[in-house]
């Protein structure tokens, strides 16, 4: 029997997660550790100067009081003993394309798992109006499926994002690059009743760049994308040119 963690960046109170947990208990024994609350957009964060508090809500679904990277940390490493065999994080409400990863709680969620040696993939519902959560879990299901039976190399993980469409209608599984992501460049100052300056940080994602074998342009024609990630941000392109900086 598989041992599948859950975990996400939306908190305990995503739709998805009781339609997750019925249908990966047919792949394995499924535990659930999320955020207490949403965690969006904080990346790979983890807590060191507080305490991370762990609530049992029922016999395999627990909430942290934490980021996304800290449910993995403390679902693998406490609540499952390091008996894992795949971490999914996810599905997310609202897309993770492109120069998304580097923000979000979601792909965090994979990333940690890969930190820890573990397979794991992110997976996204690229918010429309028909939050077809059905679907997602179905084509997220056939991905994990394909981990459990290939495996994946150590420190690699997977990105996947899903059309928000009528059920049918995504024409299957693209394997794809990183696209670009263009962000609105805006900072909001605003005041607070007594005078004293704050800010909004907005970062509307705008658009992108639909660059053959990218994510954004695999979406934006109605196919599921999966990217293979690394942990190795080591730009090898540059490597020799800037030893040359510094060379005798």
């Amino acid at each position: 029997m598989k041992k599948i963690l859950i975990t996400n960046d939306d908190g305990i109170r995503a739709p998805v997660l009781d339609l997750m947990r019925e249908k990966f208990s047919r792949m394995g024994k499924v535990t659930i550790v999320v955020p207490d609350a949403p965690r969006n957009a904080m990346g790979n964060s983890i807590t060191l100067h507080k305490p991370v508090r762990l609530n049992k809500l029922d016999s395999d679904k627990y909430s942290v009081t934490g980021t996304t990277a800290d449910s993995v940390r403390v679902g693998v490493l406490t609540v499952m003993e390091d008996d894992v065999d795949i971490v999914l994080s996810g599905i997310n409400e609202g897309a993770n394309l492109g120069d998304d990863v580097n923000y979000s709680g979601t792909v965090a969620g994979a990333r940690e798992a890969a930190h820890l040696g573990i397979p794991a993939v992110a997976s996204s519902l690229v918010a429309g109006n028909t939050r077809n959560y059905s679907q997602a879990v179905d084509i997220t299901y056939r991905v994990i499926e394909k981990v459990l039976d290939n495996g994946l190399p150590e420190r690699k993980f997977l990105n996947l994002n899903i059309p928000d469409i009528g059920t049918g209608r995504v024409k299957g599984i693209k394997i794809t690059r990183l696209g670009v992501r263009i962000y609105d460049r805006k900072v909001v100052e605003r005041k607070d009743p007594i005078g004293r300056k704050y800010y909004w940080i907005l970062g509307d994602k705008l658009d992108g760049i639909l660059a053959d074998d990218t994510d954004l342009k695999a979406v934006s024609e109605d196919y599921a994308s999966l990217t293979p990630l690394t942990m190795d941000y080591t730009d090898r392109g540059l490597l020799e040119k800037y030893r040359t900086w510094f060379s005798e």
